[in-house]
């Protein structure tokens, strides 16, 4: 059966943010795209492999990890000052195709992840356990003698302890995106952007979409979810009455300051 030209909303290009242009352009190069409203968890996913079209089993899913950077901006430093972050979504790919992403991976072994986690903070590790050992043989020394400020000197050895301890774990926490499993041609079937939304709006993320039986499908079930031009229209005048507001109160607090009688 022959199904009529996939229909999806258009974008204006108009009245678009800098976050929607940004995920625009950084997205796969695919024909069918779409921007929906709500979370990746709370998306919903046909029963359809994203990135072959075939039926798959709902439950068989692939985890899909991306790491966005957050621009300096006074909507992202209002969630954190992180330079990224890891989004991932549960996208549902077949047993072939989910085979096919495994075989295109880059292998990769714990000794090669400890060494890219660790070597930012080698010299800060190997001169904190340095004077660790020098000082843990000298709090032993005087815990001998029984010199009864002894437990103070234990401070010392603890507290080299904890920047190693420290320093492991920045290291750790610096390095996720390291660890983040690259995407593959089966994984970018399916391309999903950052948090494309305005400060006041919904959340909401760009997909992009290789398999027209999948774009199909994955419209149909999130029909609810589409943002619209209109949408876009409508924040951008939302966007343009906060500007005005937030000028005409800048200009009144300007006036009092400078015309208040002292």
């Amino acid at each position: 059966m022959t199904h009529p030209p996939i229909e999806l909303p258009k974008f204006s290009r108009k009245h678009r943010n800098m976050y929607q242009h940004r995920a625009d352009h950084d997205l796969a190069r695919h024909s069918y795209r779409m921007e929906l409203v709500g979370s990746l968890g709370a998306i919903a996913w046909p029963s359809l492999c994203a990135n072959c079209g075939t039926d798959t089993d709902t439950d068989e899913r692939l985890t899909v990890r991306k790491v966005f950077n957050r621009p300096r901006s006074v909507r992202r430093v209002s969630r954190g000052f992180q330079g990224y972050v890891i989004r991932g979504a549960e996208v549902p790919y077949c047993t072939e195709c989910t085979a096919r992403h495994r075989d295109l991976v880059p292998p990769r072994t714990m000794l090669g992840d400890a060494w890219r986690m660790l070597w930012p903070v080698l010299i800060p590790m190997a001169g904190a356990g340095f004077f660790f050992q020098l000082s843990f043989r000298i709090a032993l020394d005087e815990q001998r003698r029984g010199d009864m400020a002894t437990k103070y000197i234990w401070g010392i050895p603890a507290l080299f302890a904890f920047i190693l301890v420290w320093c492991v774990a920045i290291a750790w926490w610096s390095s996720r995106s390291v660890r983040v499993e690259r995407q593959t041609e089966v994984t970018k079937a399916c391309d999903f952007s950052d948090d494309v939304s305005r400060i006041w709006e919904r959340e909401r993320r760009i997909y992009a979409l290789r398999n027209e039986s999948f774009a199909r499908a994955f419209a149909d079930v999130n029909a609810g979810r589409v943002w619209t031009v209109e949408d876009d229209r409508r924040s951008s005048r939302v966007s343009g009455i906060v500007f005005a507001v937030g000028l005409a109160a800048a200009v009144v607090v300007w006036a009092v300051v400078v015309f208040a009688p002292l």
